[in-house]
């Protein structure tokens, strides 16, 4: 009685035992696979941690980027507002039709004036001061600090006395000794009371200057043009524009 149950005891045992050892297999096999699967899930993890990482940075630094532009953007507009802010001076008052027809009269006087400075002579009295007074003129008609109406009556008075001053021309018969003693006869031709040309019969011809210093006229087509005019003055040719080309021959 006591052995058969020994026996079947032992056959349970072994029974367990087998089942036992097929159980820690399948256990260990599967806390191998799940090892397996943690470590790939862990390596998987890596990768995509490192790629986020790389993302990360990308992102980070255009956030800086971002952020450096509009920093700049708002200093910009910070600057616009700014001087949006500032007092502006106020508009320049309108130009009147009557304003800008004064300008535009100074603008011609002051041509015009400057146009008849070539017509002066240097030679007659007082030619000089009036070349300056009528440069000054012109000089402050454009830069807008002389009266317009004030300068036109400063210049044709002055006109009006140079033509004056041109219009006493006057011959008269008359002689000229040279430095040797040889006495000359010709024609006089007095021109505004400071300025005399003599033109000899002989062809020969001088120009005395307000100085009273005489000079030679070395050039005989100036000679010659001297000749005629006296000859229109005294009236010993037909009426016609006179010619003084003397200007070059009182010059020092």
């Amino acid at each position: 009685m006591f052995r058969p149950t020994i026996l079947f005891l032992t056959a349970a045992l072994g029974i367990a035992w087998s089942q036992s050892a097929d159980d820690v297999a399948h256990e260990t096999q599967r806390l191998k696979s799940l090892v397996d699967d943690e470590k790939r899930a862990i390596s998987t993890d890596s990768s995509s941690q490192a790629e986020w990482r790389s993302q990360s940075k990308e992102r980070l630094a255009s956030m800086r980027s971002d952020s450096r532009r509009l920093a700049r953007e708002r200093d910009s507009l910070r600057g616009s507002l700014d001087r949006e802010s500032r007092p502006k001076p106020p508009p320049p008052p309108p130009v009147a039709p009557a304003t800008a027809r004064k300008k535009a009269f100074a603008q011609a006087l002051a041509n015009e004036i400057e146009r008849t400075l070539p017509l002066l002579s240097a030679e007659l009295e007082g030619g000089a001061d009036l070349r300056e007074r009528w440069t000054s003129l012109a000089k402050g008609l454009r830069a807008g600090n002389q009266d317009p109406e004030d300068a036109m009556g400063t210049f044709l008075d002055d006109l009006s006395e140079r033509i004056d001053l041109g219009g006493r021309i006057q011959a008269r018969p008359g002689s000229r000794t040279e430095p040797s003693g040889l006495v000359l006869r010709g024609t006089w031709i007095d021109v505004g009371g400071s300025l005399q040309v003599f033109s000899g019969k002989d062809g020969s011809a001088c120009v005395r200057g307000p100085d009273g210093k005489t000079v030679d006229v070395a050039d005989k087509s100036v000679a010659a043009a001297l000749a005629r005019s006296a000859a229109v003055l005294a009236g010993g040719a037909d009426p016609a524009w006179v010619e003084l080309p003397v200007r070059a021959e009182v010059r020092p």
